[in-house]
This record gives C-alpha cells, structure tokens and sequence, in this order.
C-alpha cells in the first residue's frame, strides 16, 4: 500500500515521469543514429532495416513497450500539470511562470505537437499511409526499399515543412526534459550543476542536428535515390 502510496504521490509521479521520458530520449537517440546510415547509401539503410525485421519478436516486443511508455508518460504528464494547477495559487504559478525558462513554459504545447508529429511520422513513413505511392518499393535485393522511401518523402516541400516543425518541437522538449528528468531523479549533484543543466540542451541539439541533416541532405540533392 505505501508503495501505491508513493506512485500516486507528487514525487512518484514525478520520478515515473522523468524515467520513461528518459526512455523515450534514449530511443530518439537510437532511432536518429540508425536514419543516419542514409549517409552510407540505399544497402546500408535497407539491410539495417531488414534486419530488424527480421527479428519480428524483437521489433514488436520494443513497438509495443515503446507506445505503452509513451502512453504512460503523456497519461502521468497530464494528471502532474493538472494537479500543479490546482494545488498552487494563482499568484505562485504566475511568479514561477516568469521566472522559468522558454522550453519549460512550453512542455505543454511541444509534447503536444510532438504527439500530433509521432502519429503522422507513423503513417507516413511507419505505415506508409500518409503517401502510399512510396510503400511498396523494393530495392535490388528484394528488401523494402526504406532509403528510397526516405528521400521520396524529403524530395516533397511539403513534408520537410512538417518534419521541421517537428523536430522544432522535439528540440525544445528534449532541452529541458532531460536537465529536469536528471534533477527530479536526484541525479544532479551541486559539482556537476552546469554539466546535467546543460545535458538537455547538448542531447537537443545533437538529435536535431541529426535528423536535419537528413532532412536537407536529401531536399538539396545531395542524397539521392
């Protein structure tokens, strides 16, 4: 009981927040190195891509762990914003609204573009919904043709618009969520104060730079199917 106690608790809530989003931080970053191998041409991204299908256990076990984390999170998330709100008076939460940082005003509204972004990502290039015209290429060796798929959607304007803003909101979430994931979990120490503030930004800026690399690697021709 004192255990369900602590999770229904401020602190516990908290705490389960910080870990699953750090979860989730650790397969952005995963996610980003293995889109990197565009870089090394259509058999790397393709036979990575195969592999992991061929490991259907594995690949449905994590999509499953991965949207039930993400559930979680978002669901915890929600129920701490609401209950901040309420125990707080207005006075409070107006002085602590001024004094907070850009990213940490808006964790509301980026993790609810970032939702709205990981659902279309899921169709799009997931699920090849979004644009089925690009779903059911095959490269030489018969695997599914993701590198192809990849550069058809960046070729288009209008995607490379709406994984910007993507990737706008995901840079500004991830700065401040890592730092205060890292403080929540009391892993911030006074004579790494500096190292963990700046740990949020660090990991923002290196996925960002990441994905629009990407990005803009294959709008501006530089890699090509």
């Amino acid at each position: 009981m004192q255990r369900v106690g602590w999770f229904r608790s401020s602190l516990g809530s908290r705490v389960v927040v910080s870990l699953t989003g750090l979860g989730l931080v650790g397969f952005v970053v995963f996610h980003m190195l293995g889109n990197l191998q565009v870089f090394e041409g259509p058999d790397a991204l393709n036979s990575y891509a195969a592999m992991l299908r061929d490991m259907p256990i594995f690949l449905w076990t994590a999509r499953i762990g991965l949207l039930g984390v993400a559930i979680f999170h978002i669901a915890l998330a929600i129920q701490l914003v609401l209950r901040n709100r309420r125990a707080r008076p207005v006075g409070y939460v107006l002085r602590e609204y001024r004094h907070a940082s850009v990213a940490s005003r808006t964790m509301a509204l980026t993790g609810s573009v970032l939702l709205v972004f990981i659902v279309f990502h899921l169709l799009h290039l997931t699920a090849g919904l979004a644009d089925p015209s690009s779903s059911n290429r095959l490269d030489a060796g018969g695997h599914a043709d993701v590198y192809g798929k990849v550069v058809h959607a960046f070729q288009n304007p209008l995607y490379v618009v709406i994984y910007l803003v993507g990737q706008l909101a995901l840079g500004v979430h991830l700065s401040h969520a890592v730092s205060g994931s890292l403080q929540t979990l009391g892993i911030e120490r006074a004579a790494f104060n500096h190292l963990f503030k700046a740990a949020g930004p660090v990991v923002a800026v290196l996925v960002v730079s990441g994905n629009l690399a990407i990005i803009f690697a294959i709008f501006l021709g530089i890699v090509r199917a």
